[in-house]
């Protein structure tokens, strides 16, 4: 299979990053970058402080929204979109026709078309396709993910039959209509007057390799985009679409396609379906980058943002690119980390837009990172509306990694290796090993503390019986404050030990149950039953008689 390049930015690894999947990704590679500098991060519920004021959606679990602040000035974030960003411009980026407006007015290639509210007919959609002629795209008004997107429609026929799919089945009334415009498709990212990210979107794809089928081809590439923490929640979901873009180009699904073989296994290029994000930011023409700039310009109050654009390479770049969409609220994990290509800090450039004073601190940025689960915990239990992350350690750093032998596996000495780590000021975690040893890691900014705790291992002689320390220097990243994992391990087998427990008492349910039915249809249970109806009356009028 074609090999795919993980070589992402060192400060936002896989470990880094997997506390944080599906919706709450994006938010916390700006949230993590602001907290780094030594920018004071919260996260908060949907009514907390400024988010009151802020247009938002599907924000009801925590983890989307947050604010940083510094000794000047607090800035409010909802994903990657900062308070810079107005309301008035998202909803311009969210209305597909009131976007084309705005580019149109600016002098920005956009394609040619129109939309159609849900009161138009068919039969006025299909007299507009004629006249301005086909290839054609139709689309909803309103959709995302590519959901309901019709492309290259080349004729009458084909785009009657497709749009009453899109108006009528899927239920988008109000659609675009709109030419089709030949290229590939990119994704830009603006910050200001910068482009700082560019991918090209290729659609759901399986290169052949002579030996596996379609359907083999698709489970490995699967298996690759699990080990990307964008593409982890975005695998290739084969669907009746699928199959028959397949089938209309001669392919099924257990064809084995020649090795080298590009097989295409839709016309969309949407990453949440499958597709590559490949970077190509060095190799994009500065013509097409200036146009993304001037793009996000036309919509006043949207100074960072994605640029969707449509780019023929084959012809200059006046002819051959137009604009489709701007996203002030756009996903940027697939520009951070791209499937081929250069991984781009995105969150740095943001980040630099709203708090320029803090370019450059924090060098050693990729050594401290905090647990996203325990930090948004009291807004999940809705204990809190508001929680603050403890400060991230800022300055050089300095790490060890100390391997103890002897009788050292006890929870509760442990739990003091803890206590001497928050005494010191020093973050890392214990852990057993399989041959009877721990594994000690703390890292801090003061190199005396780190040294100084190899002595802390031996000060607990009541709870363990160290044997010999051996220490090296630790260079990877830690999780803010210190982590028992031992602990981590006991809860784990709690929990496993009480769903058995679970699982175990809903057996013994369901087989009472089904007994109690088949006694209930018993010839027994009809015949006792005027004289358990009776017994009851008996009850009923000795409780009267009580009273």
């Amino acid at each position: 299979m074609e090999q795919i390049n993980h070589q992402w930015l060192p400060h936002l690894s896989k470990e880094i990053v997997e506390d944080a999947r599906g919706p709450e990704f994006d938010a916390y590679l700006v949230a993590l970058e602001g907290w780094r500098r030594g920018l004071t991060l919260r996260w908060h519920t949907k009514d907390s402080e400024a988010f009151r004021e802020i247009k938002t959606w599907f924000v009801d679990r925590p983890g989307k929204l947050f604010s940083l602040r510094s000794e000047e000035k607090t800035h409010y974030f909802f994903r990657t979109r900062g308070d810079k960003v107005t309301n008035e411009a998202v909803a311009i980026g969210a209305d597909k026709e009131k976007t084309k407006e705005y580019l149109a007015k600016a002098g920005i290639p956009i394609p040619e078309g129109r939309r159609f509210v849900a009161e138009i007919e068919d039969d006025e959609i299909i007299s507009y396709a004629a006249e301005i002629g086909y290839p054609l795209v139709v689309k909803p008004t309103d959709g995302s993910f590519g959901r309901g997107v019709v492309t290259n429609i080349e004729d009458e026929v084909t785009f009657a039959e497709q749009l009453r799919h899109v108006r009528h089945v899927l239920n988008y009334k109000d659609v675009i209509v709109e030419r089709h415009v030949a290229g590939k498709d990119y994704r830009l990212y603006v910050v200001g007057d910068k482009v700082v990210a560019a991918i090209e979107r290729i659609p759901a794809n399986v290169v052949g390799n002579g030996k596996q089928t379609i359907q083999e081809l698709i489970e490995a590439k699967n298996e690759e985009r699990q080990k990307n923490p964008r593409l982890i929640s975005c695998p290739i979901k084969l669907d009746q679409e699928m199959k028959n873009h397949l089938a209309i180009q001669g392919y099924g699904l257990d064809t084995i396609p020649e090795d080298g073989e590009m097989v295409f296994l839709t016309n969309k290029s949407n990453i949440s379906i499958g597709g590559d994000p490949v970077d190509q930011l060095d190799s994009l023409p500065e013509e097409v980058k200036q146009l993304a700039v001037q793009a996000l310009q036309a919509v006043p109050q949207l100074p960072h943002g994605a640029v969707d654009i449509l780019y023929d390479d084959k012809q200059p770049v006046e002819e051959g690119a137009v604009v489709l969409e701007l996203n002030p609220t756009a996903q940027i994990g697939s520009l951070v980390f791209p499937m081929k290509g250069i991984a781009r800090d995105v969150p740095a450039a943001i980040i630099d837009y709203y708090f320029p004073e803090t370019k450059g601190m924090n060098g050693q940025k990729s050594r401290f990172y905090f647990d996203f689960s325990d930090v948004l915990e009291p807004l999940v239990t809705k204990t809190a509306s508001v929680t603050t992350v403890s400060a991230a350690p800022l300055g050089e750093v300095y790490g060890k990694k100390y391997t103890v032998t002897g009788d050292v596996q006890g929870i509760d000495y442990h739990r003091g290796l803890r206590k001497q780590a928050f005494e010191r000021k020093l973050s890392g975690f214990v852990k057993n090993l399989e041959n009877g040893n721990i594994e000690v890691i703390v890292m801090g900014t003061d190199p005396e503390s780190v040294n100084d705790f190899k002595q802390a291992i031996f000060e607990d002689p009541g709870r363990s019986d160290v044997v010999d320390v051996f220490e090296e220097s630790w260079e990877d990243p830690v999780k803010v404050g210190f982590e028992v994992k031992a602990d981590l391990k006991m809860q784990v087998d709690q929990l496993k030990k009480m769903k058995l427990e679970l699982e175990t008492v809903q057996k013994e349910l369901r087989r009472a149950e089904r007994r109690y039915r088949a006694y209930s249809r018993s010839i027994s249970w009809q015949l006792t039953l005027p004289f358990r109806k009776i017994a009851d009356i008996v009850k009923w009028v000795g409780r009267l008689f009580e009273k």
